[in-house]
């Protein structure tokens, strides 16, 4: 059996850039797409809290990573309004294709991609030109516009030989192209080794995914002048592949696939070849299933440390004998067999029982046999015992944990072999800088567990693979919070009396605190005196009780009343001054309808015009001004006011009665120039005329009565209204 490497084998160095980027990483960090097309690197990342996402908005605080295989421009437009900060692995050959179709597109010339359309490279590549491009994949009846200029790119990884067939179909097709091969010459010399190496070996090996578009044109390739290929992704797919005893092997890989598991294959290839003994010379093929299996009898190379799984052979008051399927049998002593506070007893151990114990340096024990390889049991049960509490303990809602060390963007601790990552955002409601995160290391945090992205929103936390979790002690203390928040809500009612504090005042108002939370006490609700500040009403440090007058959770108020619990001044003035009492106050504000009066501090009554004098008043400034003293009788408490009367002390005086006589000449006098003075009235000239209203006149005798005409100044006639009813005669 010959077994032959190709050299160009394993990671570009694009993929190995980002993947180192990826697996370094100590803070929060997701990658845009899948970071390479290898299930087995993913899942390590993924062990490691890195994994990937398909839509931008997904990104939360986390740092983005960009893969080799390139984004479009409008990806990068968006991180940097967004804000988001990323580190790009793209490929240095991706952007220089990028370049590429940026400048020629702004040119206005039509950009063409040899590619596969539903690569990420070349969904990338397409970004740079506004998703315009053309990608040809072979399609002989596509046509083109022979008035466009057109510039042509390829996917790096694309098969070469196809790329050489579709240039000189798209040359002979198109009047102005221009060609620019950007295939990898990484993926160039990959293939072509492959094309090499196929057409000489029996059996070739492609070592990569199937989802990786480089490995499977190594594997096309190879399958053209080797039928016998075989795709591998991990070691257990070589179970079933036969092997002649003088097989030639070609082994090559893509350019996503892990250098481990290029190295157990070819480890695997030279320790079958080293230790396999085929001992029926007439067999001609075997599988390399059964040349693993073979391989596990041989001896080991065991180092201290490793773990080994035992099979009891016997057990005695000194310990286990056991196989290991080693060319020793190994023991493990008594004061290794169990773990602390357990007592070690032989009759436990019976022939065939399986356990799994750790390598030992026993060499400096110059009393042990030698021909042994030593165990120990205790070490392993301890690690298990450890992990079991572990997983009990992580798989609470709260866990404490002291945290060990500081790393860029958080902190690190450890238990039972599980890493705990605590990001600076997570350690505390507010951010952690990261030059106090020092201050954090030596204490202990209360925690929980937390997934890293949303593509684990469904999913449960697997604490049986993964070693590196994230932890948050931020949820825990917003989560209490909350409880005190909905407590402390569900505590203030509108209307209900509260006791409160006095911390603060300020020049609206005055700060108090209930049950730890800070209230408003607005000057308006302080004191039924306007002018009085809250700072008047209350002492700093003193407790008094208030009314819940306003609640808003959204915008996070809580506004008390003080005055509301207290007398109002009208109460006040009406206890101290009933109905019928005598003030005398001064004047505040003189109206049209009456006299503010000022009977003491934020008591005042009204007199209306109509109770300032018995005669009438018209203008209660023409008898009030500001600032005079008045003494006034309250008469009336209603809805809150009080009414004063200046009049109620003033005493009314009697008219006397006329008892003169009118004599008939003096009647006759006077009606003689009633009559005089009516008749001017009744101008002929004159369009309009007061109507008229009569007026009783004092007679001598009963039985005469005579009226005249007074106008009135509000009314009007006309001639024809004052003439109404007369008959005129009337002559030519």
């Amino acid at each position: 059996m010959s077994v032959t490497v190709a050299k160009s084998s394993g990671f570009c160095q694009g993929v190995k850039k980002a993947v180192n980027v990826a697996m370094n990483m100590n803070e929060p960090a997701v990658v845009y797409g899948k970071l390479i097309h290898n299930e087995s690197v993913l899942e390590k990342l993924k062990e490691k809290g890195i994994d990937y996402i398909d839509d931008l908005k997904d990104v939360g605080k986390r740092k983005l990573i960009i893969r080799s295989h390139g984004v479009g421009k409008d990806v990068y437009d968006y991180l940097d309004s967004n804000g988001i900060e990323y580190i790009d692995c793209t490929c240095v050959f991706v952007k220089k294709i990028h370049d590429i179709v940026y400048e020629n597109y702004k040119q206005g010339k039509q950009i063409i991609i040899i590619g596969n359309p539903n690569h990420p490279e070349v969904k990338g590549i397409n970004g740079w030109c506004e998703n315009t491009a053309l990608i040809y994949n072979g399609e002989t009846n596509m046509v083109f516009d022979q008035q466009k200029h057109y510039c042509l790119v390829v996917q790096t990884t694309y098969d070469h030989n196809k790329v050489e067939q579709f240039i000189n179909f798209l040359q002979n097709n198109i009047k102005m192209l221009d060609r620019n091969n950007t295939i990898c010459y990484t993926t160039l010399c990959r293939q072509e080794e492959c094309d090499s190496l196929s057409k000489n070996c029996d059996l070739m090996l492609v070592l990569g995914s199937k989802n990786s578009s480089n490995t499977s044109k190594l594997f096309d390739i190879s399958i053209k002048n080797c039928p016998n290929t075989h795709l591998i992704e991990t070691i257990s797919d070589l179970q079933s592949v036969k092997v002649a005893k003088n097989t030639k092997i070609g082994i090559v890989a893509g350019a996503s696939t892990p250098p481990e598991l290029i190295e157990e294959v070819k480890n695997l290839m030279n320790e079958s070849q080293e230790n396999v003994k085929i001992e029926n010379e007439t067999a001609k093929e075997e599988t390399f299933g059964e040349l693993l299996a073979a391989q596990n009898t041989k001896a080991m190379n065991l180092k201290p440390g490793m773990t080994v799984e035992c099979k009891v052979i016997s057990a005695n008051e000194d310990g286990i004998t056991v196989d290991f399927q080693g060319k020793k049998d190994g023991f493990v002593c008594k004061d290794d067999a169990e773990m602390d506070g357990v007592e070690y007893n032989p009759e436990n151990y019976k022939m065939g029982d399986v356990f799994k114990a750790k390598v030992v340096d026993k060499n400096s024990n110059k009393s042990l046999p030698k021909e042994y390889i030593y165990f120990s049991k205790k070490e392993i049960d301890r690690f298990n015992k450890e992990k079991s509490d572990a997983i009990e303990m992580l798989s609470q809602p709260e866990f404490k944990l002291e945290m060990k060390e500081c790393v860029k963007n958080g902190l690190k601790g450890y238990y039972g072999g599980y890493t705990i990552f605590v990001p600076a955002s997570q350690i505390k409601i507010a951010y952690v800088t990261e030059a106090d995160l020092p201050k954090y290391v030596g204490k202990t945090l209360r925690l929980r567990l937390i997934k890293s992205n949303k593509d684990e929103a469904d999913k449960e936390i697997d604490l049986t693979t993964r070693k590196s979790l994230i932890a948050s002690q931020k949820v825990i203390l917003e989560e209490e919070q909350k409880k005190r928040e909905d407590e402390m809500w569900a505590f203030f009612e509108k209307d209900k009396i509260v006791k409160g504090k006095v911390k603060r005042f300020a020049e609206f108002g005055a700060f108090v605190s209930v049950n730890g939370f800070d209230c408003l006490v607005h000057n308006s609700d302080a004191s039924y005196n306007k002018n009085t500040p809250a700072s008047e009403v209350f002492e700093i440090g003193k407790t008094y009780e208030f009314i819940v007058r306003y609640v808003s959770r959204e915008n996070n108020k809580v506004k008390l009343g003080y005055k509301q619990l207290q007398k109002k001044p009208y109460e006040i003035a009406f206890e101290k001054y009933p109905v019928g009492s005598v003030i005398t106050g001064t004047v505040r504000d003189v109206k049209d309808y009456g006299a503010f009066v000022l009977i003491e501090d934020n008591i005042d009554g009204l007199v209306p015009v109509s109770e300032i004098s018995h005669s009438y008043t018209k203008n209660p400034a023409d008898v009030l001004k500001v600032g005079d003293q008045v003494t006034a009788q309250i008469i009336r408490f209603e809805d809150n006011r009080i009414t004063l009367s200046m009049k109620a002390l003033i005493p009314k005086e009697e008219k006397p009665v006329d008892d003169t006589v009118v004599s008939e000449d003096d009647y006759q006098e006077a009606k003689e120039k009633r009559a005089k003075k009516n008749a001017k009235k009744f101008d002929a000239s004159a369009v309009t005329a007061a109507p008229v209203k009569k007026t009783r006149v004092a007679k001598k005798e009963e039985e005469e009565e005579i009226s005249s005409w007074t106008s009135d100044e509000n009314a009007t006639a006309t001639m024809a209204d004052l003439f109404k009813g007369l008959k005129l005669d009337i002559k030519d």
